[in-house]
């Protein structure tokens, strides 16, 4: 395990003992509720990239019920992780899409806000990603300076854009969202491989700073 990825298992350690209550989240580790969403995947390649979302979907009971089993510790959220979830369509997807845009070193899943909404339509407040960006994804963002950054869907892409000007930023789709935006770019890219790589390759403009490009309409 690198270095990095050690410290990736410090940060979530202290996530899910997160003891901020913010708004419009749900923070409840009596009831197996937790901040998570922070996972390193070790892949064999050398191109590695951090792919950030907005915040991780309502637990459902049976994960409350591993969590309380496992005492609510962090080895729990990766165990749960990959075993469960790991091949659900979201992470499946994205990691297909990234590998054929020629990333196939280690991924860092996170998410803006760690906690899940309250709210139905999963809406996290702005103050409380603030918050969240501020105590937990600057500091993972900073043990890889090297990677690039994938911003899932609108929120996502234009937070790290406008956080992180010292990396590349590549807005893609949400893979499940109900627009069919993540389908037509995998259509697209198997068309006209060529023309996204060379987009992705050219990561600084002309001032010699880093780029936050959008690959979706």
């Amino acid at each position: 395990m690198t270095a990095s990825a050690l410290e990736i298992d410090d940060i979530g350690k202290g996530l899910v003992g997160c003891k901020y209550h913010c708004e419009g989240v749900t923070n409840k580790p009596r009831e197996g509720i937790l901040p998570r969403c922070l996972i390193f995947e070790h892949r064999k390649g050398k191109n590695g990239s951090v792919v950030v979302g907005l915040n991780p979907g309502k637990a459902k009971k049976r994960e409350q019920e591993f969590y309380l089993d496992q005492n609510n510790t962090y080895e729990s959220v990766k165990k749960y992780w990959d075993d469960k979830v790991k091949n659900l369509k979201y992470y499946s997807n994205l990691r297909e899409l990234i590998s054929m845009l020629g990333f196939d070193g280690p991924i860092v899943w996170t998410d803006l806000a760690k906690c899940q909404s309250s709210h139905k339509n999963g809406v996290v407040p702005i103050q409380t990603m603030r918050t969240c960006i501020d105590t937990y994804l600057r500091r993972e963002i900073e043990l890889f300076p090297s990677y690039t950054i994938f911003g899932v869907g609108n929120i996502a892409f234009e937070f790290c854009a406008l956080s992180f000007p010292e990396h590349f930023v590549v807005g893609i789709p949400h893979p499940t969202g109900s627009y069919g935006n993540f389908s037509r770019l995998i259509k697209n890219i198997n068309r006209n491989k060529k023309e996204y790589l060379k987009k992705i390759s050219d990561k600084k403009d002309k001032n010699k700073r880093y780029k936050a490009l959008k690959i979706f309409q």
